[in-house]
This record gives structure tokens, C-alpha cells and sequence, in this order.
């Protein structure tokens, strides 16, 4: 198991490459085809999946190249679906920018496990920050998308404050104070600091 962490775009988009056995899954490839692209050669891993945190603009910016290129499959939830093809829905408008739209392969609607090589990463499902963002459980490692971030959550005047303490707090009850903890943005971290540092803690702990 090998996590490698991509910053890209404008946005400062974390995109991560988990491979396994010759197996690659990108999470949020959100700009920079082409350092996705170059890193998947050189590791000498095929990418199979590309899975979405969520369908945010600042995510899916190369989706539809690394897709078209790859013939990975991808997936979402469908809470979310309609981002990937949608510039409304997507935020996008927001920037000026257009994102190529995109189909996705995969709804998580009721997929727990997603394998790659020999391992299982697990679908969690999240919403907050969208209604379909969901956080995925690789080992000991989360990857929570903007849900969850170093000292701060992820803004949800585009989604719902509740939904969002409430799924932090689900991962926060289920999980280990040792799971390493991925975010969209920001510098990693884990359930165990979030617990004792962040300041919304005294709303999902109470």
C-alpha cells in the first residue's frame, strides 16, 4: 500500500494515488492531468479507479481527461452525480472556468467496499459539505474530501452545517484516534489531533 499526495490547480486540490499490486486509484483529480498521468507511468501501476470525495469544480477539473486517457471507471454518489456534468451544480460558474462533463461509471449509493490489488478501501457515506460527499477508509488512513480539515472544517454554506458536525462526528466515534486523516486542502492529519485541537470539536463532542 502507497499513498502519493498531488497539490494542483489553483485551488491547492490534494489529489492522491493509492496503489496496491500494480493497481492505482486516483482520488480527486482536480487539475494537472498530465502529473497524474506522468507519476501513474512511472510507478508502472494501471489505474482502475478514480473515486470523488465529491463533485466540487476544484475536484473534478481533470477528470474527464484522466478518464478519456485511462479508461478508469468512475465513481461518485449520486447525491452528487449531476456535478460532473453540470457547471451550475459544480460551482464552477463561480470562476469563469468550464469543466468538461463527464459520466460517471459508478454510483456508491449502496457500494461499501471498493477493491484495489489486494486490499479493500471502504465507501463511507458523509454529507455536509454536499449531499454526496463521501469519505473513503483505506487502512488506517481517511480520505474525507472537504469535509474534514487540519484545525478547521470544510465550508458548507453550498451544503448543511448539521449534516456536516454529525457525519465529522461519525467518522470521530468509528474510527481510531491513530487514522491518519486526508483532507481536500491543507496539510494531513489525524483523528486524534482533530479531537483535542479543533475548535468545532466542542460541537461534534458534545
Amino acid at each position: 500500500m502507497n499513498i502519493k499526495t498531488m497539490t494542483l490547480g489553483l485551488m491547492g486540490v490534494n489529489c492522491y494515488i493509492l496503489t496496491d499490486s500494480g493497481e492505482a486509484a486516483v482520488i480527486d483529480p482536480g487539475a494537472e492531468c498530465e502529473k497524474i498521468t506522468d507519476y501513474l507511468n512511472e510507478s508502472g501501476c494501471a489505474l482502475k479507479k478514480i473515486l470523488l470525495t465529491h463533485g466540487h469544480f476544484d475536484h473534478i477539473g481533470a477528470l474527464c481527461d484522466l478518464a478519456e486517457e485511462t479508461g478508469a471507471k468512475v465513481y461518485v454518489h449520486s447525491g452528487d452525480s449531476k456535478m460532473l456534468t453540470d457547471n451550475g451544480a459544480n460551482l464552477s460558474f463561480m470562476t469563469g472556468e468550464r469543466i468538461k462533463p463527464y459520466e460517471a461509471d459508478v454510483l456508491l449509493d449502496d457500494i461499501t467496499e471498493i477493491p484495489l490489488g489486494n486490499t479493500v478501501i471502504k465507501v463511507l457515506h458523509t454529507p455536509g459539505h454536499s449531499s454526496g460527499s463521501v469519505s473513503y477508509l483505506w487502512g488506517d488512513n481517511i480520505f474525507c474530501g472537504d469535509l474534514l480539515f487540519r484545525g478547521s472544517i470544510g465550508r458548507y454554506d453550498f451544503g448543511n452545517l448539521t449534516q456536516e458536525l454529525r457525519s465529522i462526528r461519525f467518522l470521530t466515534d468509528t474510527l481510531d484516534d491513530s487514522v491518519k486523516v486526508f483532507p481536500g486542502h491543507g496539510e494531513s492529519t489525524t483523528i486524534g489531533f482533530e479531537n483535542n485541537n479543533n475548535p468545532y470539536s466542542i460541537h461534534w463532542n458534545d
